[in-house]
């Protein structure tokens, strides 16, 4: 097996491993944000930048998709990298001056602020990291999101900007966003996917009236998974209550906590 050398350091890779991987399992720390071990190595925020040794010279390489396949020295630490990473975030943090999340990463980095303009579109908050669509089209099979727009007015939207038919409600994007800029919205009887705008039916849970998902992602979920059909209708409480009384044997009295 090739080793990886990181500020001087000797770690074995496993096959098909990344610089990132090897890193990570040895608890070394690199900022990323479009990374996620679930979906295809995408490499667009860049903050996994790395100074790769050749020899006699040396480049830069995003840690997070760099395959092992032969012994390599990378420097995590160096004044090259640092300076890399740090360029990158303060042109986020212009970017998306207002989101928590980039601003705890920046400080865990050491960055405060950025010396660039700040913009004002509307999705300032997204950094454009591809993870949602990634999700969407690699994990749930809907596509229902992509890259729309050049430059600065790049951004994640539905086809024609308009709200998707494909989208199921899942909030699987919501869910995988790492700055928080897509939200789930809870109306009385619809669920609505934002700043997408796509909405449909809302599931309810049929013992307590709690919000579970899209109608269309519960729908399917029952296609897929016969156990979801007789679950389907209740949220993860009553369905844990529901499991939990189905254990007691018949004619035995439920142990409650004394």
């Amino acid at each position: 097996m090739p080793t990886v050398n990181i500020d001087g350091k000797d770690f074995r890779a496993e096959a098909g491993e990344t610089v990132l991987e090897v890193a990570r399992r040895n608890g070394i720390w690199i900022p990323t944000l479009c990374y996620h071990p679930a979906l295809s190595e995408h490499a667009s925020c860049r903050l996994c930048l790395v100074e790769l040794d050749r020899g006699g010279w040396s480049q830069m390489v995003t840690s997070c998709c760099y395959p092992v396949r032969r012994d390599i020295r990378v420097r995590v630490h160096s004044e090259a990298a640092v300076r890399a990473r740090r360029g990158v975030m303060e042109l986020l943090l212009a970017r998306c001056p207002d989101s928590p999340e980039l601003r705890e990463l920046a400080r865990r980095m050491g960055i405060e602020g950025t010396p660039y303009p700040k913009v004002t579109e509307a999705q300032r908050n997204c950094i454009l990291c591809g993870l949602c669509v990634r999700v969407c089209a690699e994990r749930i099979g809907k596509a229902a999101i992509g890259f729309a727009g050049r430059g600065v007015n790049r951004a994640v939207a539905a086809p024609f900007r308009m709200p998707s038919e494909d989208c199921i409600g899942c909030g699987a994007c919501a869910a995988i966003c790492p700055v928080g800029t897509i939200k789930l919205r809870i109306h009385e009887k619809e669920i609505e996917v934002s700043p997408f705008k796509s909405r449909m039916m809302l599931r309810r849970c049929s013992k307590c009236g709690a919000p579970m998902s899209g109608e269309p992602h519960m729908k399917l979920l029952e296609e897929k998974a016969p156990a979801a059909k007789e679950y389907g209708n209740l949220c993860p409480g009553c369905r844990r209550k529901k499991s939990a009384a189905a254990l007691v044997p018949v004619g035995a009295k439920p142990v409650t906590p004394g």
